[in-house]
């Protein structure tokens, strides 16, 4: 039996058309909740005290303001148990301090040869797993359609939303991501096999993908991705293709949700402190 595919999509159309208005006729900017729980362990006091007077979650929180959601979304810092963990569930994003501090434990102690400095190497990947976190959610809360692993679609939501930033930014957050992906890569050589099972990517893979997409958003400032064979020429050669999928993809599903008078005024200040 046929089935009359333009007819059949006639009650899904509408269906999603009255989801769309019930879901979002309520959505506004400034929905981002925030909460520092202490931690159980005594070791990790300093971080929870550290990220509280920084108030890292409250600018987190003034970066996300421009997002216009149906409804809050907590972030709260919290210890897990000794999982360096970040992850989303039921409307609230959870940072573990183990996360933060893993991040500092595996941080260059100076600035490298290539100019990361150790700051760079936690606020890059910090903030990019909380973007990526936020992605998740956003994906719930708009009714995203995904083609492919989530997973992947988070890494890259988030990836994009940083290289919307100031370009020297953008930049520093890129590295410092790409090198938290490419120490876990070297961890995860001595590890079995049972990586390839995870929903997430492998750390080297997506250590290339976020810099295939900085190298298709700027090939000029990341230049010497291509020309120091960081990236294969055949992967730099497509990288530009990539990220103008990916911001095809921003522009039609997330960018509507945007207060993009407020995104201008909040990310145009964002700063990336240099110690």
């Amino acid at each position: 039996m046929l089935i009359d595919y333009s007819k059949a999509m006639v009650p899904v159309a509408l269906a999603l058309a009255i989801l769309n208005t019930s879901a979002f006729a309520a959505a506004k900017t400034n929905q981002i909740q925030v909460a520092y729980e202490a931690p159980k362990e005594r070791d990790l006091e300093i971080i929870y005290k550290d990220m509280k007077e920084r108030r890292v979650l409250e600018r987190l929180q003034e970066f996300l303001s421009p997002f216009k959601l149906p409804r809050p979304l907590k972030f709260t810092f919290q210890s897990c148990d000794g999982e360096d963990d970040a992850f989303y569930f039921d409307y609230d994003v959870t940072l573990c301090y183990e996360l933060v501090d893993e991040l500092q434990w595996a941080k260059p102690r100076k600035t490298t040869q290539d100019g990361l400095t150790p700051h760079d190497a936690v606020a890059g990947p910090f903030f990019s797993i909380a973007l990526h976190e936020f992605a998740h959610a956003v994906f719930e809360l708009y009714n995203v359609p995904i083609f492919g692993r989530e997973e992947d679609a988070a890494d890259q939501l988030a990836a994009y939303i940083i290289l919307l930033l100031d370009k020297t930014v953008a930049s520093r957050l890129i590295r410092g991501t790409a090198y938290a992906f490419l120490t876990e890569s070297k961890e995860q050589k001595s590890e079995s096999t049972i990586e390839y099972a995870s929903e997430h990517g492998i750390a080297e893979q997506r250590y290339y993908n976020v810099l295939c997409l900085a190298f298709g958003a700027d090939p000029k400032r990341f230049s010497s991705l291509k020309s120091k064979k960081i990236l294969p020429e055949e992967r730099a050669d497509a990288c530009q293709d990539e990220f103008e999928q990916i911001e095809d993809a921003y522009k039609a599903l997330i960018l509507p949700h945007v207060d993009q008078a407020l995104a201008k005024k909040v990310w145009g200040k964002l700063e990336v402190r240099t110690n």
